[in-house]
Parts: structure tokens; sequence; C-alpha cells
């Protein structure tokens, strides 16, 4: 029987290898569901949960990535740019979160994940039509699937793209998400891009701001270290785990699957504060 110091870290580790693997089959890095759970679970303050969940969102994307990429499934060029353009604002989020009171960053992120939960339960299936989104600035991407040679046809606008990338930074770290809950929908629903590819590309993205989030929080002295090790540990067996499953479920499955996951956290968030009412 595990008891005492040593079961809060095992706690930890199953919690990032859950989140991780549920994060990863939608492109999400699992910190939507570690946030919450520090919050509700483990009492752990805004910036602290906010930090601590980004070093697990950071080691789960940084795994998944590698598997997505040798199976030929992100879109490189576009991950680029989305997430080059976001450094800069997750060293801004990560030092705003710091001004947010308990009940602000609890409904303000319990809001964000049932805007970003309706938006997928919209017709989840949309982004498989074959047809290209309607974007200003917009031309035709055509990538080629490595793991099913299937040829995809989808919308690539660079403005779009750069403005994804700044709103993802400041709210992956601000939140401690990593952001897919911006790339995502974006992805999915403008961009017109098939459920697979923007669950891998959605973890390169991320790859690139979240190193930047973590090394501000660090500084500012935000990460619980002795729950964000088993948490990242926890991550990398989770994003081998979402890569695998994620090219074997079909995508309108991926996304309800997030977006009822993504409406339970926002639910208990906001009960938290609310629920007598």
């Amino acid at each position: 029987m595990i008891a005492g110091p040593f079961l809060r870290p095992v706690e930890m580790a199953a919690l990032g290898a859950g989140a991780a693997t549920i994060g990863s089959l939608a492109g999400l890095g699992g910190g939507f569901i570690v946030v919450p759970a520090l919050r509700l679970a483990f009492g752990a303050a805004p910036d602290e949960a906010a930090g601590t969940s980004l070093v697990l969102v950071l080691a789960n994307v940084a795994s998944a990535s590698f598997a997505f990429v040798r199976q030929g499934r992100v879109d490189l060029k576009l991950a680029a740019i989305v997430g080059i353009a976001a450094i800069p604002t997750s060293v801004l989020g990560a030092l705003v979160v710091h001004r947010a009171t308990a009940t602000a960053f609890d409904t303000l992120y319990a809001a964000m994940l049932a805007i970003f939960a309706v938006t997928l339960f919209r017709r989840p299936g949309a982004h498989a039509t074959g047809r290209v989104a309607r974007l200003p600035w917009s031309r035709e991407r055509v990538f080629r699937d490595g793991t099913s040679g299937h040829e995809y046809r989808y919308a690539e606008s660079a403005p779009l793209a750069v403005a994804t990338g700044v709103a993802t930074g400041f709210l992956s770290s601000f939140f401690g998400i990593g952001g897919g809950t911006v790339v995502v929908p974006v992805l999915l629903r403008l961009f017109a891009m098939p459920a697979h590819v923007v669950s891998a590309t959605s973890h390169m993205i991320i790859l690139f701001s979240a190193p930047f989030g973590v090394a501000t929080h660090a500084y500012s002295g935000d990460i619980r270290w002795a729950d964000a090790i088993p948490l990242a540990l926890g991550g990398i067996a989770g994003g081998q785990a979402g890569a695998f499953f994620s090219k074997r479920l079909p995508g309108v499955v991926l996304v309800r699957t997030v977006a009822f996951v993504l409406l339970a956290a926002s639910v208990s968030l906001f009960a938290q504060h609310y629920g007598r009412f």
C-alpha cells in the first residue's frame, strides 16, 4: 500500500499520464485537465497551478511531437509561424497571472473552456469536408499525411496564423494550458484542417512557446517542482500513448472527446465559486 510522502508523487504521475493521453488525442497538451485538478483537489494558487501545469505541458508536447514528426503528420511551416509569434506573449502571460485573483482566474478559465467546448461540439466534422476555408489573405495549402499518404487541402493565412500565435502564447502561460484550446479550434474551424493533422501540428506549435513560459514561471518562483517532476514524467508516457491512439480513432471522435472533457472541467471550476447559488 502506498502512503505518506510517496502517495502525492504517484498521484501526480498518474494525473500527468492521464491528462497527457487525453490531451494528445486532440493536440491540447493536457494542461486543461491538470490546472483544474491542481486548483480543486490540491489547493494550488493560480500562478502555481499555471506554472506547474506548464511543465507537464512542455514534457507532454515534447514527447508527442517527436512521435508525430516521425509519423509525418506535422505541418512544420504553419507550426513555425504560429509558434514563433507565440514566444513574446508567452512571457507576458506568465507575468500577468500574478495580478489575477483566484475567483477571476477560475471564472475566466471556466468561461474559456466552455466557449471552446461549444465550438468543438458544433459540426465537429466540418473540417473534413475537403473545402478550403475562406480567410483574409489566404491561399490553398496542400499537405500529405505521412501516415496514411492522404493528401489534404486547407487554408493557409499568415496574418491569421500570427494572430493565433499571439493569443496562444499569452493564454498558454497565463492559464498553464499550453495554448491548444486556442490553436485547435482555430485550425479546425477556420483553417479547415483535418483533426489528425491539427492534433500533431498543435503540439509542435506549443513546443515552440512553452519553454519560454516555463522559464518565466520558474524565474518568478511559481513552479512546485515536487509536483511538476512526476507530472512531467507521467506526461512523457501519456504523450506517447496519445500519439499512438490518435491515429487509430476517427477525427469526429477526437473532437467530441476533448469537447466533453473541456466542458466537465469548466463546470467543475465554475461550481467551486458559484455552486451554492
